[in-house]
């Protein structure tokens, strides 16, 4: 058996633009206006990924739980206040309803829902579209922040209800560029559901497979037994912009060590080889975004005087209580390449945060290290290497970019690439 997964907004309705509408309205009645609707700007382009953003943008921390019902709720009076104004708002993608009820009688293939969207406002979207969706196994953005996690959710949702092991194959189904990302992140099977400049997007993207609507329904069969993974590299070429402060501390504000720098054993192996990859003793170090201080405080044991900065207040208050013995470690709140300090420093070491920058801040990331590095100093850049739907660049595009600056302004000292991380040691000309 194989699973078609279906995203609900712009995919099975027409809501994409009545969604923005009240979604926003809704932040608006609770006294934040103005919000950035480029929703693929954001971290996770779901209502609860946007959400958490948002709080911390204006707000400055997370939402209670109190408030996020409040918007919820307000958020589906206003969808409903809608349709009752113009139902037509809510019409379904042509020849949705026909094409589920097919799918649903076929022996060969299982369906699944799985939106950036919350249950209730989800679920008010299908009925007002006619659209009868059943028992069929859905996650929603209440069951995560990113639409990798919904996905997955979906698929394990799938299993169950379909007695499933596993699938021959899956497929999803979506309209935005967000939905490319996450099939390539989850290497899964697309099809994408767009007409006119929305439709040029997901070419773009490296999308094959692109129906305009349902109505033919053997081809939307066709579409889907011939659909392919997208190519990350298409999508690395797609401009997207350096990721935001609150980017972080939605993340941080939601789980404390998102990344499990604390316990993880690739983290620790990652650490010594980092720590073991530096030849000398330093005098004057920096480190690019600290996070929680795990690797800083191994650092330290390797410099007399060491700044480790981070855009999240959060993660550095975890990292300034766990060098808190360290009398030789700085902290500071500050964004690259906006901010720099003002010092000169004979170790600069960037690891795991070379891709949360967009092309043209790395360029001016790279200058400003320069200028700040002294002769002889050494720059230490470790990344991960696979793809990420979030990041704007990726850990070899970080280090090939690097590599440009040798011989004439950098000498490359030593290379190391393993399964899922690249280190690389650079030292001043």
């Amino acid at each position: 058996m194989k699973l078609v997964i279906f995203d609900i907004d712009g995919t099975l309705t027409k809501t994409n633009d009545v969604d923005t509408q009240c979604f926003v309205k809704a932040f608006a009645l609770d006294g934040i206006k103005d919000i950035n609707t480029n929703w693929a700007s954001y971290g996770h382009t779901t209502d609860s990924g946007i959400t958490l953003q948002i709080f911390q943008e204006f707000l400055g921390r997370v939402p209670k739980e109190s408030e996020l019902s409040r918007l919820q709720h307000r958020f589906v009076d206003l969808l409903q206040e809608c349709y009752t104004a113009d139902n037509t708002m809510f019409a379904e993608i042509p020849g949705a309803s026909v094409m589920l009820r097919k799918l649903r009688s076929s022996e060969d293939w299982a369906i699944a829902l799985g939106t950036g969207g919350w249950c209730a406002s989800a679920c008010m979207k299908l009925d007002s579209a006619g659209l009868d969706v059943g028992q069929l196994p859905t996650a929603y953005a209440d069951d995560g922040i990113s639409r990798e996690d919904i996905v997955k959710t979906a698929i394990s949702r799938a299993k169950a209800l379909y007695g499933q092991s596993d699938f021959e194959k899956i497929v999803c189904i979506g309209d935005a560029i967000w939905d490319v990302l996450t099939s390539v992140q989850l290497q899964l099977n697309f099809v994408g559901v767009a007409s006119g400049e929305q439709k040029i997007i997901l070419q773009d993207a490296g999308v094959e497979q692109i129906i305009e609507d349902f109505v033919n329904f053997d081809n939307f069969v066709e579409a889907l037994n011939t659909a392919s993974i997208p190519k990350a590299e298409k999508l690395l070429e797609i401009e997207k912009r350096s990721l935001p402060p609150s980017y972080f501390e939605a993340l941080y504000g939601t789980n404390p060590d998102p990344w499990k720098f604390e316990t993880s054993e690739y983290e620790a192996k990652k650490y010594t080889a980092t720590i073991a990859a530096l030849p000398k003793r330093y005098k004057s170090a920096f480190e690019i975004g600290g996070s929680i201080g795990v690797l800083t405080e191994k650092l330290a044991s390797k410099c007399d005087s060491l700044l480790s900065i981070e855009v999240s207040k959060l993660a550095q208050e975890k990292a300034i209580k766990r060098c808190q013995h360290l009398k030789q470690v700085r902290f500071q709140i500050m964004r690259l390449p906006e901010q720099y300090p003002e010092e000169m420093f004979d170790l600069v070491l960037v690891s795991e945060v070379g891709y949360y920058w967009c092309w043209e801040d790395l360029q001016k990331a790279k200058q400003c290290i320069l200028e700040h590095l002294e002769p002889g100093g050494h720059l230490l850049l470790v990344h991960w290497t696979e793809y990420a739907r979030d990041y704007p660049l990726n850990g070899d595009q970080v280090h090939d970019s690097f590599m440009e600056l040798t011989p004439t302004k950098l000498r490359h000292l030593k290379g190391q690439r393993e399964e899922q991380y690249r280190l690389d040691l650079f030292e001043r000309v």
